[in-house]
């Protein structure tokens, strides 16, 4: 399902609109129609008392010939093309008209109803009026043949008033469907802000802006509201659990590490001593790195993880200044933007301590580490102006062939780590030339709007 309907709010308010089209057509089609009838119901009274009228005055003069003793008492009979007129026909052809018709007929179609029944006609009179005739045969007595009456009338007016009064419902229907509209709107509105709010609360969890769903929720809402702080706060706890069953573990093994690297110090030099000891630090490191990538399985995609990029730079380099204060490096930082990582601050702690670690010891004189914004990533750039790194050995790294590169102490662990540690966190570690001469460490870590609840490191 794809676009529109994948809405809530639009299917409600298409469906509520589409409703209120079909009930306020079906509404507008109706009352016309009953407004026709009803209009053309008291028309066709009127024509017949008018018929009546005229059939009551119908007689014979001495000679036998047909007369209408009077005029009826509507005055429109006498007046030229007025719109109303009567008629009288036999079967000897004689003809009787009012006044109104002049010179004209009526064009009553050839019709045979039973004595007595009236019979309605759609005609076209005089002056090109549609008229409504209504007739009807009797027989007088005393008269041989059988007499026809009809009387018409124009029946435009009565098709003006129909349409003004359609144009007259129709935007009235319009009116109230469009504030209809606007209140089904304004409803829907309403129902959903609750969930408007819940996701911009859900929003702010998963930026790291905070731990839990907080604010005020209908009775509705409210039980899914418990329901996922219950689980963010077990997301929390498993993710705590699983950085002290690390951390006890790690405590484990590198004590007895500790006492096999002492041991074979205590031998003294050869080659077993040294092998031992080789393997110690090995093991150790390799220790680490599975300690660490499943500290960050478990971190990845808890929500509310973060830290702040420019505060961790700092607390390293100034660790990296102490460690290698001998060498008296020219350790610094260029532009460090602030901005927030969804990174563990112990993850994100490795991963720069290890890129620095490494770039302070191959190099001469300079390092340099910058950070600024890529789309929606951090980029940290480290760079040396050291020997730097062959393209092959930059790409088994990468990777992940090569694990430990004794020629230079173990570098290729260091490195493995740190793209193992970037994948977890669906970032990545690039590895090049340097503007300086030697290898720059790209790493990339996905970004988050930094908060002003004081939750980031």
């Amino acid at each position: 399902m794809k676009g529109p309907l994948r809405s809530l709010r639009w299917r409600i308010l298409s469906s509520s609109l589409l409703i209120c089209a079909l009930t306020f057509g079906v509404s507008d089609r109706l009352l016309v129609h009953l407004f026709r009838a009803e209009v053309e119901r008291r028309f066709d009274a009127e024509l017949a008392a008018h018929l009546d009228q005229l059939l009551a005055r119908i007689g014979q003069d001495s000679s036998g010939a047909l007369v209408v003793a009077g005029p009826l008492s509507d005055p429109r009979f006498q007046k030229p093309y007025s719109a109303f007129y009567w008629q009288i026909d036999d079967e000897k052809a004689s003809r009787l008209r009012s006044r109104s018709l002049w010179d004209a007929t009526l064009p009553l179609p050839v019709d045979a109803p039973a004595d007595g029944e009236i019979h309605r006609h759609r005609l076209q009179g005089p002056d090109n009026q549609l008229l409504v005739a209504i007739e009807r045969r009797v027989s007088l007595p005393g008269y041989p043949g059988i007499v026809r009456a009809a009387v018409a009338a124009d029946i435009g007016d009565l098709e003006k008033s129909i349409e003004s009064f359609s144009h007259i419902l129709l935007w009235t229907f319009m009116a109230l469907g469009l504030g209809l509209s606007a209140l089904v709107a304004g409803q829907v509105w309403i129902v959903f802000r609750p969930l408007m709010q819940l996701r911009t609360e859900v929003m702010a969890v998963r930026r790291g802006q905070s731990g839990r769903i907080g604010g005020a929720f209908p009775s509705e809402v409210a039980p899914l509201v418990n329901d996922l702080n219950a689980l963010l706060a077990h997301s929390r706890e498993v993710v705590e659990r699983g950085r002290v069953q690390a951390g006890n573990l790690a405590h484990g093994l590198k004590t007895p590490l500790a006492i096999l690297a002492n041991a074979a110090d205590a031998l003294g030099p050869g080659e077993a001593s040294e092998t031992v000891r080789l393997q110690a630090i090995a093991i150790r490191r390799q220790v680490d790195h599975a300690l660490s990538r499943t500290r960050a399985a478990a971190a990845v995609g808890v929500p509310g993880i973060r830290c702040e990029v420019g505060n961790r730079i700092a607390e390293v380099l100034r660790a990296m200044q102490n460690l290698y204060r001998e060498r008296d490096l020219d350790l610094g930082s260029t532009s460090v933007k602030p901005m927030d990582v969804a990174v563990e601050v112990e993850d994100l702690d490795e991963m720069l301590g290890n890129l620095l670690d490494n770039a302070c010891r191959f190099a001469r004189r300079v390092v340099r580490i910058s950070a600024g914004q890529e789309d929606a990533c951090c980029k940290i750039a480290i760079e040396d102006d050291g020997p730097g790194m062959a393209n092959a050995a930059a790409s088994e790294i990468l990777h992940g062939a090569l694990t430990l590169d004794r020629s230079r102490g173990g570098a290729g662990l260091g490195l493995g780590i740190v793209r193992d540690l970037a994948r977890a966190y669906r970032g990545e570690l690039r590895l090049g030339r340097s503007k300086l001469g030697g290898l720059e460490a790209i790493l990339v870590l996905p970004a988050v709007a930094a908060g002003d609840d004081g939750k980031a490191n």
